[in-house]
Order: C-alpha cells, then structure tokens, then sequence
C-alpha cells in the first residue's frame, strides 16, 4: 500500500513539475518573441531616421511580402534564423488617423508581429510620422 502511495505521489509531483517547465518555457518564448519584434521595429525607425532613406523609404507593404524590394523593405522571416518563430511587418496608411500629427504630410502605421505555429507571441506598433 505504501508502494502506491508513493508512486501516485511521485506521479503528481512530475505532472506539476512539467506544467511548471512549460509554463516557464512560454514565458521564455514569449520574451524572445518580444526582442525580436522590437528589434525590427527598430530597424525601421532607423531607416525612417536616416537621411539617406526617410519616411519614402518605408513603403507601405503587407504583411506577407516575401522578397526584398521596393514595395517590401521588410520581408516576411518564416522561420527567423535559428528559431522557430516567424516574423511579419506590415505597413498602412495612416494619414486619416486621430493619431497623425499632420494628415497632410502622412502618417504610416507599422505593424511587427512574431508567431509560432500561427499563434501570435508579440506585436509591436509604431506610428511614423513625415514631419
């Protein structure tokens, strides 16, 4: 008797213990998730910061694009390198927004999202303005 006991004891004890795992392995992911979303998110306020490329150089594009070209300056990454995660930007019109601080110069809206397995991790938004 003491036999089981001790064996359903040590069976729960594992289950909890892998729940914990999986549960500290999502928190990782998702942190990973968010360095990488603000990471691009980065590379595009350096590009719309840089003189030689500006508010023009970011085209607006969807999310899906898939090769580098001038309507898709931020290709979709399926899968980022070395991971398992995949990364999108896309990029609106936002020059009708409440948010745009001169409608007539243009507002971009700039979405950078990171999923796994089609289950969003982490998103990012900026708003780029052609002041």
């Amino acid at each position: 008797m003491l036999i089981v006991v001790f064996f359903g004891s040590l069976l729960a004890l594992l289950t909890v213990s892998r729940e914990a795992a999986q549960r500290v392995a999502d928190a990782d992911a998702a942190s990973r998730a968010m360095q990488y979303a603000q990471e691009r998110a980065e590379m595009v306020l350096a590009d719309r910061r840089n003189p030689n490329r500006n508010y023009a150089y970011v085209p607006l594009q969807s999310a899906s694009c898939a090769t580098l070209s001038a309507s898709c300056a931020y290709p979709l990454e399926n899968p980022i390198s070395g991971t398992n995660l995949t990364r999108s930007v896309q990029i609106t019109d936002a020059s009708a927004s409440t948010l745009c601080p001169n409608p007539a110069s243009g507002c971009k809206l700039v979405l950078v999202t990171i999923t796994r397995s089609g289950r969003s991790l982490a998103l990012v938004s900026l708003m780029l303005a052609n002041a």
